[in-house]
């Protein structure tokens, strides 16, 4: 049966070998290009708890990128034959292709890269950087919206107000096709992070009274653009209203001297992460060949580290 017959593309061995291919060297060389951040966009980070970038990706590298992470999403998902209506609520408001780098050696190429590790150590204001995990994120026609939460209340990572996470939207995602809210200057409002509990939401979550003053903001992006939003920011996403796939891509980031440790509010937390956190008892330092230094910034200029 071939991909005309079943409208899935058949995952044969060339297609398997491009997702363990090195980048082209134009490609690699794009992605070791610093982003020209303006010192008024991380001040503008720091008051928020988000920021939105244009163009962090463009050109060749983004068509290259878009194809691989697409190909590895749907690589991922081959074996879900369900409709929307079939999945529990949380599952319709996305695919989450979870860690796909440790997998595909093609992606981890892009989630390591210094492009973006570069932007999220300037972001934190911290001198080194550690991969949490990524997640390709996508939003299928008819998907519902995203409920609001705080992500730093999943994750067992102190301090949470060094995290940060960049969302790059692979295509246009306007509004109507499901583009991040930020609620600007929530991540003021407490170091300990608020558990959402979104995994077995069956409705829409209201927003809770602690953050419903805040200015809700949504960011449409264009495709190559991005967000970088703080572990403590509270966010949602809209439904997608359109008959296309909201196609976007996540690297979550902690700083590289952050612990195993978990919110108050979430000690489920603690229980998480096996993958990255197998071992380590609470306080200690997040050491990990699942979570790997990236950059460190020190000792008269930076240096990318890869494990």
């Amino acid at each position: 049966m071939n991909e005309q017959e079943t409208g899935k593309p058949v995952f044969t061995r060339e297609v398997l070998k491009r997702l363990h291919a090195p980048a082209p060297p134009p490609i690699k060389d794009f992605l070791n290009e610093p982003y020209p951040l303006d010192a008024a966009k991380v001040d503008e980070y720091q008051e928020n708890g988000y920021v939105k970038l244009e163009g962090i990706i463009t050109g060749a590298p983004l068509d290259y990128y878009r194809e691989l992470i697409g190909l590895a999403v749907g690589h991922r998902f081959k074996d879900d034959e369900r409709a929307l209506a079939e999945k529990r609520v949380y599952e319709q408001s996305f695919l989450q292709a979870f860690n796909l780098w440790p997998h595909y050696p093609a992606i981890a190429e892009f989630v390591q890269c210094r492009r973006f590790a570069e932007a999220a150590r300037r972001m934190m204001q911290v001198e080194g950087v550690k991969l949490w995990f990524d997640q390709a994120l996508y939003k299928e026609p008819g998907g519902r919206i995203t409920d609001y939460h705080v992500d730093a209340a999943f994750w067992p990572v102190q301090p949470a107000a060094k995290t940060t996470t960049i969302w790059m939207a692979l295509v246009d995602v306007p509004i109507e096709k499901g583009c991040m809210a930020f609620a600007a200057g929530s991540h003021k409002l407490s170091p300990d992070a608020e558990f959402v509990d979104i995994f077995n939401a069956q409705e829409e979550i209201a927003i809770g009274d602690n953050v419903r003053h805040y200015p809700w903001e949504w960011a449409p992006l264009k495709q190559g653009d991005c967000t970088f939003h703080s572990g403590l920011v509270y966010h949602r996403a809209g439904g997608n209203n359109t008959d296309e796939m909201r196609k976007a891509m996540t690297i979550a980031y902690m700083t590289a001297d952050a612990t195993f440790d978990w919110p108050e509010s979430n000690p489920e937390a603690g229980r998480r992460h096996g993958f990255a956190t197998e071992g380590l008892q609470r306080g200690d330092l997040l050491e990990s060949s699942f979570a790997p230094r990236l950059l460190f910034w020190g000792g008269g200029g930076d240096k990318l580290w890869r494990g």
